[in-house]
């Protein structure tokens, strides 16, 4: 990461910190694993946020439903914050609506947090996320709803194409004593984010149908 880079992001981080709403309740290449590229969007989506919001007929072989409350994430360390909120199942920023499901099926627990940002919000949004992975990979204590979490072995994961950008990762979470492999995909359509967090995995059935609704 250049110092240029790190500057810019320090100043993005801050910026989106100021007050986060937290909302809850075909793989490529080496390339893929924080895509840099991005166009920004700089248009409100035709139908809002709902026409992108997955449903039961979706997923097959998985039942999607609409959570109750927002998932309060807290962390002890800022700069790990984007990271906590995206591996959590949460929107980092403030965006300007939400719309959160959670898909179950397949051994999996898959949340996902539609976003739709201001201005060029969303891409803050991504970067403070990738800064937030090169900063973090050593892991970091997050407490999520009351509970502690240990979040440990962080790194970058593939993404899949089809969007104006995405990254994956991957950490280890221990919760009560129990570590799990946890994995987030975030996928960038304009100004719209969507937020996927899964334990153990977010399935390909979740994730494909996920993206094809969010780029309409």
């Amino acid at each position: 990461m250049t110092r240029r880079r790190s500057a810019t992001a320090a100043v993005v981080l801050c910026a989106l910190l100021t007050g986060c709403d937290v909302a809850s309740g075909g793989a490529g290449g080496e390339d893929n694993l924080l895509k840099p590229t991005a166009r920004a969007g700089a248009t409100a989506r035709a139908g809002g946020l709902g026409s992108a919001a997955l449903v039961s007929r979706d997923t097959n072989g998985f039942t999607v439903s609409t959570p109750d409350g927002r998932r309060k994430v807290r962390v002890t360390q800022d700069a790990c914050a984007p990271l906590a909120y995206a591996l959590s199942g949460a929107a980092v920023g403030k965006p300007v609506t939400t719309v959160v499901r959670e898909a179950s099926g397949e051994g999996a627990e898959v949340t996902v947090v539609l976003a739709e940002y201001a201005s060029d919000r969303a891409q803050q949004a991504m970067d403070a996320i990738a800064t937030a992975v090169d900063a973090c990979a050593a892991g970091f204590t997050a407490t999520v709803d009351g509970k502690e979490h240990q979040v440990a072995k962080v790194a970058p994961e593939l993404a899949p194409e089809g969007v104006d950008q995405a990254m994956g990762v991957g950490a280890t979470v221990t919760r009560s004593g129990k570590a799990t492999p946890t994995k987030a995909v975030i996928l960038r359509s304009g100004n719209a984010i969507a937020y996927l967090s899964g334990a153990p995995s977010i399935p390909a059935t979740v994730l494909d149908a996920q993206l094809v609704k969010l780029r309409g």
